[in-house]
Protein backbone atom coordinates (compact mmCIF):
# COMPACT_ATOMS: atom_id res chain seq x y z
CA UNK A 1 0.00 0.00 0.00
CA UNK A 2 0.95 3.09 -0.35
CA UNK A 3 1.68 6.13 2.05
CA UNK A 4 -0.26 9.29 1.12
CA UNK A 5 2.55 11.17 2.60
CA UNK A 6 1.52 14.68 1.55
CA UNK A 7 -1.67 14.44 3.36
CA UNK A 8 -0.33 12.85 6.20
CA UNK A 9 2.13 15.64 7.02
CA UNK A 10 -1.11 17.52 6.68
CA UNK A 11 -2.54 15.83 9.75
CA UNK A 12 -1.00 18.07 11.75
CA UNK A 13 -2.08 20.98 10.45
CA UNK A 14 -5.64 19.82 10.87
CA UNK A 15 -5.17 18.71 14.47
CA UNK A 16 -3.80 22.68 15.20
CA UNK A 17 -6.95 23.67 13.38
CA UNK A 18 -9.46 21.10 15.08
CA UNK A 19 -7.81 22.70 18.47
CA UNK A 20 -9.30 26.02 17.22
CA UNK A 21 -13.21 23.83 16.59
CA UNK A 22 -12.37 24.50 12.64
CA UNK A 23 -15.14 22.06 11.85
CA UNK A 24 -14.10 21.61 7.90
CA UNK A 25 -9.94 20.81 9.32
CA UNK A 26 -12.13 17.96 11.45
CA UNK A 27 -14.04 16.45 8.34
CA UNK A 28 -11.14 16.24 6.36
CA UNK A 29 -8.87 14.42 8.84
CA UNK A 30 -11.82 11.91 9.39
CA UNK A 31 -11.91 11.49 5.43
CA UNK A 32 -8.54 10.59 5.66
CA UNK A 33 -7.75 8.46 8.59
CA UNK A 34 -11.26 7.01 9.80
CA UNK A 35 -11.28 4.51 6.95
CA UNK A 36 -7.59 3.22 8.28
CA UNK A 37 -8.73 3.03 11.90
CA UNK A 38 -11.66 1.32 11.02
CA UNK A 39 -10.07 -1.59 9.23
CA UNK A 40 -7.35 -1.60 11.82
CA UNK A 41 -9.61 -2.11 14.54
CA UNK A 42 -11.63 -4.30 12.67
CA UNK A 43 -8.77 -6.50 12.76
CA UNK A 44 -7.79 -6.13 15.98
CA UNK A 45 -11.04 -7.05 17.78
CA UNK A 46 -13.07 -8.88 14.76
CA UNK A 47 -15.92 -6.70 15.73
CA UNK A 48 -17.39 -4.73 13.16
CA UNK A 49 -19.72 -3.06 15.67
CA UNK A 50 -17.16 -2.48 17.86
CA UNK A 51 -14.87 -1.14 15.29
CA UNK A 52 -17.28 1.31 13.98
CA UNK A 53 -18.45 2.38 17.42
CA UNK A 54 -14.40 2.87 18.88
CA UNK A 55 -13.62 4.68 15.36
CA UNK A 56 -16.13 7.24 16.73
CA UNK A 57 -14.91 7.34 20.30
CA UNK A 58 -11.83 7.92 18.91
CA UNK A 59 -12.74 11.26 16.72
CA UNK A 60 -14.72 12.31 19.45
CA UNK A 61 -11.43 12.38 21.36
CA UNK A 62 -9.73 13.93 18.64
CA UNK A 63 -12.38 17.13 18.51
CA UNK A 64 -11.84 16.90 22.45
CA UNK A 65 -8.27 16.58 22.71
CA UNK A 66 -6.25 18.12 19.50
CA UNK A 67 -4.80 20.59 21.63
CA UNK A 68 -3.15 18.24 23.37
CA UNK A 69 -1.26 16.20 20.29
CA UNK A 70 2.08 17.38 20.67
CA UNK A 71 4.48 16.77 17.11
CA UNK A 72 7.69 16.41 19.03
CA UNK A 73 6.28 13.15 20.55
CA UNK A 74 5.48 11.74 17.34
CA UNK A 75 3.49 11.85 13.94
CA UNK A 76 -0.67 12.71 14.06
CA UNK A 77 -1.29 9.36 12.62
CA UNK A 78 0.74 7.55 15.58
CA UNK A 79 -1.23 9.85 17.94
CA UNK A 80 -4.47 8.22 16.25
CA UNK A 81 -3.47 5.05 15.82
CA UNK A 82 -2.61 5.22 19.78
CA UNK A 83 -6.00 6.84 21.07
CA UNK A 84 -7.40 3.95 18.49
CA UNK A 85 -5.31 1.07 20.51
CA UNK A 86 -5.99 2.82 23.67
CA UNK A 87 -10.30 2.43 23.56
CA UNK A 88 -10.01 -0.62 22.32
CA UNK A 89 -7.91 -1.61 25.28
CA UNK A 90 -10.16 0.35 27.65
CA UNK A 91 -13.35 -1.32 26.48
CA UNK A 92 -11.49 -4.52 26.49
CA UNK A 93 -10.89 -3.68 30.10
CA UNK A 94 -14.38 -2.57 31.01
CA UNK A 95 -16.28 -5.37 29.81
CA UNK A 96 -13.75 -8.25 31.07
CA UNK A 97 -13.64 -9.73 27.45
CA UNK A 98 -10.79 -11.91 28.34
CA UNK A 99 -11.89 -13.45 25.17
CA UNK A 100 -10.68 -11.00 22.89
CA UNK A 101 -7.17 -10.66 24.82
CA UNK A 102 -6.30 -14.43 24.90
CA UNK A 103 -7.47 -15.19 21.09
CA UNK A 104 -5.12 -12.14 19.92
CA UNK A 105 -3.09 -13.16 17.30
CA UNK A 106 0.47 -10.65 15.87
CA UNK A 107 -0.85 -12.56 12.68
CA UNK A 108 -3.70 -10.69 12.65
CA UNK A 109 -2.03 -6.77 13.35
CA UNK A 110 -1.79 -4.82 10.36
CA UNK A 111 0.70 -2.51 10.48
CA UNK A 112 -0.18 1.09 11.80
CA UNK A 113 0.53 2.68 8.46
CA UNK A 114 0.99 1.76 5.09
CA UNK A 115 4.60 2.75 4.93
CA UNK A 116 6.38 0.26 7.42
CA UNK A 117 4.62 -2.84 6.18
CA UNK A 118 8.07 -4.40 5.41
CA UNK A 119 9.28 -4.32 9.17
CA UNK A 120 5.35 -5.53 9.96
CA UNK A 121 6.29 -8.63 7.84
CA UNK A 122 9.57 -9.01 9.22
CA UNK A 123 8.08 -8.87 12.94
CA UNK A 124 5.23 -11.32 12.41
CA UNK A 125 7.56 -13.81 10.33
CA UNK A 126 10.13 -13.78 13.45
CA UNK A 127 7.85 -13.59 15.94
CA UNK A 128 6.23 -16.80 14.45
CA UNK A 129 9.59 -18.42 14.77
CA UNK A 130 9.67 -17.93 18.87
CA UNK A 131 7.84 -20.84 21.26
CA UNK A 132 4.58 -20.85 21.32
CA UNK A 133 4.86 -19.74 25.68
CA UNK A 134 7.44 -17.03 24.95
CA UNK A 135 5.30 -15.43 21.75
CA UNK A 136 2.06 -15.76 23.82
CA UNK A 137 3.53 -13.51 26.32
CA UNK A 138 4.79 -10.86 24.10
CA UNK A 139 1.37 -10.61 22.33
CA UNK A 140 -0.22 -9.78 25.01
CA UNK A 141 2.30 -7.38 26.98
CA UNK A 142 3.20 -5.86 24.12
CA UNK A 143 0.10 -5.87 21.39
CA UNK A 144 -2.72 -6.60 23.55
CA UNK A 145 -1.93 -3.81 25.89
CA UNK A 146 -1.79 -5.61 29.48
CA UNK A 147 0.80 -4.71 32.04
CA UNK A 148 3.11 -7.43 32.98
CA UNK A 149 0.79 -8.07 35.91
CA UNK A 150 -1.91 -8.34 33.65
CA UNK A 151 -0.17 -10.76 31.37
CA UNK A 152 1.04 -12.59 34.30
CA UNK A 153 -2.58 -13.15 35.97
CA UNK A 154 -4.07 -13.79 32.49
CA UNK A 155 -1.61 -16.58 31.56
CA UNK A 156 -1.67 -17.90 35.39
CA UNK A 157 2.19 -17.09 36.12
CA UNK A 158 4.28 -15.66 38.20
CA UNK A 159 5.50 -12.48 37.24
CA UNK A 160 8.97 -13.69 37.33
CA UNK A 161 8.71 -16.50 35.31
CA UNK A 162 6.42 -13.62 32.98
CA UNK A 163 8.99 -11.69 32.43
CA UNK A 164 11.83 -14.34 31.90
CA UNK A 165 9.50 -16.00 28.74
CA UNK A 166 9.12 -12.48 27.57
CA UNK A 167 13.10 -11.62 28.05
CA UNK A 168 14.04 -14.71 26.34
CA UNK A 169 12.28 -14.24 23.66
CA UNK A 170 12.75 -11.03 23.08
CA UNK A 171 16.30 -11.96 23.05
CA UNK A 172 15.38 -14.87 20.21
CA UNK A 173 13.63 -12.51 18.02
CA UNK A 174 16.65 -9.70 18.29
CA UNK A 175 19.48 -13.24 17.52
CA UNK A 176 17.18 -13.99 14.77
CA UNK A 177 16.55 -10.40 13.20
CA UNK A 178 20.31 -10.44 13.25
CA UNK A 179 20.86 -13.50 11.33
CA UNK A 180 18.78 -12.57 8.97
Amino acid sequence: MKSNTATDAGAEGWLAEIARENFAAFQQLYQRFAPALLGYLRQLCRDDMLAEDLVQEVFVTVWQKAGSYRPDRGDAAGWLYAIARNKLIDHWRRTGVARDMEALDFEQLPARVEHGSDLMLTLRKVLGQVPAEQRTAIQLAYFGGLTYVETAERLRLPVGTLKSRIRIGLKSMRNLLERG
